[in-house]
């Protein structure tokens, strides 16, 4: 077998109680983005158990929320493990405050980094643990010859005798060695598991309802909680209601230390909480609960009109960023500058493209609304069932809240139904356990939809200005880019560098068109409205912005936008996929009177994509027929998971780029519900075909593996939004498209 470097980061554990039990290291996700990189910690760790019964099970720390990470870290294991794929049960981890972590903790589940960041860990564990159990059937057999054995499906095969021993037979004499430095991995040419479609387990039991989402779970005894927020972000609760009649309590709710964001200070009240025998009797109590709250002095300001007129004005007037200085928002952050001034290139060019992008908040609304179940016992336990993203986050929260130790508390994360980056924060668990510390009995915290689109930490609305200036023959001389955008980071107290919230500009820089000189910058929104993590992110933002000025440029210049963007790419695997993109989308074959295409690329999360959408009607009503999306990640573990990963992001795409907005006026969030956030429905799902870049024959573990899980959002919207110039001569510079548009009655 092929050789691997030393992989000394791995950390084993080894028990011989039940067989062989060996931890190994894990990457956590939210450890390997730039401007967070210092300030979470960077190690967790996961099990392999096999045991003396030929059980195989792996202990994940990522969360479920149907991306399907469990099973494709179980698709790595059994490839170099040499067991059948179907034989490996997975168990979900706990979290723990140990740094280094202790085997089978959780870890933070963001920026599509299970796979691509566990890829090469998962295959060296499971190599050394196939060598040690080879290892102890070779003591078993007496004979030490290598060559003499061979392995099938977790059967050492004594080749010269026929004899066999299995796994589970050898287990308890593995865990009694030493774990191989260096063990070989299975050859590229022999791979059978990775790169393979294979069936999910948990798709089964999401479909007979046998699967445990957060709202699913119940205890004995318990009680049920709704949640009541003052609807105006920055208000505070002016003094506790009386209880409804039929209800247990209401309890008033601060914000906790570590989930403040923007107008919602840590300590403030800002919410109550009814508890009553049931959920729907409570939310109907909530619903009627009379409640008064004191609003912010600067409520009047939290519109959607001096949001917009702020950012208008750092366009031209924001404050250069100062090394050591405060560098409060509406600072000026420069991302990057070519040596020659872009300005003067801008300035002295044949022709000028000037534009201005705009795009609103956008709301998380995940199908599961937040929920959180907690059975606290003063002195004892807290127990606490969540849908989270961030299990760790949730532990270091309790123990900060319940003053217990950390091995008082036991947190269980359930299947998620839907995450999008909103079940990473923490502040729907800390509600909840303030709850159970209130009542002393079981409770589930549930929120309404209302809650859910009301309280989000959303997208970042931004304004986009984009400069760019032409020669005679098209080609750019000189490109600006200004983001203006709250900060992500900036609300979590992360200290920003001299280049601005990596979150904000993600996308904009770096990219590989021939801009002559370029200037890209990053300025700070003020804006005190909750922002955080939205599938895809900046990419989703800057994305639209970039492509549709490239849509744009190509226009001015009289070229095709395909070929355009083709002549000015300098990284020939951007190039590749773009080809790939038109090839499948058909961009060279005629069209109907009435369609169009649009085309769109761009790079997140280490993955390149793009994509050709095509439209047919008019300026006021057209139906997304088709959209042809081709990614290169470098590799693919389960193509099928990657390509239902891609569509689920070009329908999450088309929603926000179609409908997705959420508007402010004196602080308060204006669509309630699904009414006013409309989704596209089941017969508008337009034909989404997907073409994987194929694997390399030979990997190698220099190179970058990419994400997936996101990456169908970002290159959705410009590519819509340049079908849509080209069918209608209109270009759309604000999104959505239809921000007017509703879903059923008004409630």
């Amino acid at each position: 077998m092929d050789t691997i470097e030393n992989a000394s980061r791995r950390k084993f554990l080894v028990s011989s109680a039940s067989g062989l039990a060996l931890g190994f290291t894990l990457t956590d996700p939210l450890g390997i983005t730039r401007a967070e990189a210092a300030a979470t910690d960077t190690t967790v760790t996961s099990w392999l158990r096999i045991g003396t019964d030929n059980s195989i099970t792996l202990t994940v720390g990522a969360s479920e929320m149907g991306q399907g990470s469990f099973f494709g870290l179980a698709q790595i294991l059994a490839e170099d493990l040499l067991v059948d794929y179907a034989r490996i049960r997975t168990e979900q981890g706990q979290p723990s405050l140990s740094n280094p972590a202790p085997v089978g903790a959780s870890l933070n589940t963001v920026g599509s980094s299970i796979i691509r960041r566990n890829f090469w860990a998962f295959r060296d564990a499971a190599a050394a643990a196939r060598e040690m159990l080879l290892e102890a059937g070779m003591n078993r057999f007496g004979d030490h010859d290598r060559s003499h054995y061979g392995i099938t499906d977790g059967v050492i095969i004594h080749q010269p005798s026929g004899s066999q021993l299995t796994y589970g037979q050898v287990a308890a004499d593995a865990a009694l060695l030493t774990p191989p430095a260096s063990p070989p991995l299975v050859p590229d040419r022999f791979l059978k598991i990775i790169g393979r479609s294979v069936t999910r387990p948990d798709i089964p039991q999401k479909v007979d309802g046998s699967a445990v989402y957060g709202l699913d779970v119940r205890l004995p005894n318990m009680v049920y909680a709704v949640v009541r927020h003052c609807p105006n972000f920055g208000g505070t609760l002016l003094g506790t209601p009386s209880v409804p009649s039929g209800m247990l309590a209401v309890v008033p709710l601060k914000v906790a230390a570590g989930t403040g964001r923007g107008t919602e200070k840590t300590d403030a009240f800002n919410a109550v909480a009814v508890v009553g025998p049931n959920t729907w009797d409570t939310w109907q109590a909530a619903r009627r609960l009379g409640v008064s709250w004191t609003l912010p002095a600067n409520a009047a300001q939290l519109n959607d009109a001096q949001f917009l007129a702020d950012a208008q004005n750092l366009v031209t007037n924001a404050v250069p960023y100062q090394a050591g200085g405060a560098n409060p928002p509406g600072t000026l952050y420069t991302v990057e500058a070519s040596a020659v001034d872009a300005n003067a290139q801008i300035a002295g060019a044949a022709k000028v493209v000037d534009a201005t992008y705009t795009l609103p908040y956008v709301a998380h609304a995940c199908m599961e609304v937040l929920n959180c179940t907690v059975d606290y016992v003063a002195g004892e336990k807290c127990d606490i069932y969540a849908p989270t993203q961030s299990a760790r986050n949730v532990l270091s929260l309790a123990v900060a809240l319940t003053g217990l130790a950390p091995s008082q508390i036991t947190v269980h994360t359930t299947f998620l139904g839907g995450g999008l980056g909103r079940k990473a924060e923490t502040d729907f668990v800390s509600q909840a356990i303030q709850i159970g510390m209130a009542i002393q009995r079981p409770v589930k915290l549930t929120w309404p939809r209302e809650e859910d689109f009301t309280r989000d930490q959303y997208r970042p609305m931004a304004l986009v200005h984009a400069r760019a200036g032409l020669d005679s023959a098209g080609r750019i001389v000189g490109w600006k880019y200004r983001n203006i955008s709250p900060s992500i980071l900036g609300q979590r107290g992360i200290p920003l560098g001299a280049r601005g919230d990596s979150q904000g500009y993600e996308a904009s820089d770096e990219l590989p068109y021939d801009f002559g000189s370029r200037l890209t910058e990053y300025v700070t929104h003020p804006s005190p409205i909750p922002v955080g993590f939205w599938r895809s992110v900046g990419a989703s933002i800057n994305t639209f912005c970039v492509e549709s000025m490239m849509d744009e440029l190509a226009a001015a210049a009289g070229f095709d936008p395909y070929q355009y963007r083709r002549a000015l790419l300098t990284d020939p695997r951007w190039i590749t996929i773009l080809d790939a993109a038109a090839t499948l989308g058909n961009w060279n074959s005629p069209v109907p009177a009435g369609t169009a295409r649009g085309i769109a690329i761009g790079a997140a999360f280490d993955s390149i994509v793009a994509q050709v959408v095509e439209i047919s009607g008019t300026s006021t009503s057209f139906s997304v027929r088709r959209v042809s999306v081709t990614i290169d990640s470098y590799l693919h573990v389960n193509p099928q998971s990657v390509e239902a990963q891609i569509t689920g992001g070009v329908v999450h795409g088309l929603n926000a780029a179609l409908y997705g907005r959420q508007t402010f006026s004196n602080g308060a969030a204006q669509a309630r519900n699904f009414n006013r956030s409309r989704m596209i429905r089941l017969n508008e799902m337009p034909q989404v075909d997907v073409a994987l870049k194929p694997g390399p024959s030979q990997t190698d573990r220099t190179q970058i593996i990419g994400g997936v899980g996101e990456l169908g959002v970002p290159t959705l919207a410009p590519a819509l939004a340049n079908a849509y110039f080209r069918l209608t001569g209109i270009r759309v510079r604000s999104l959505p498209f239809f921000p007017g548009a509703t879903m059923g009655e008004i409630e």
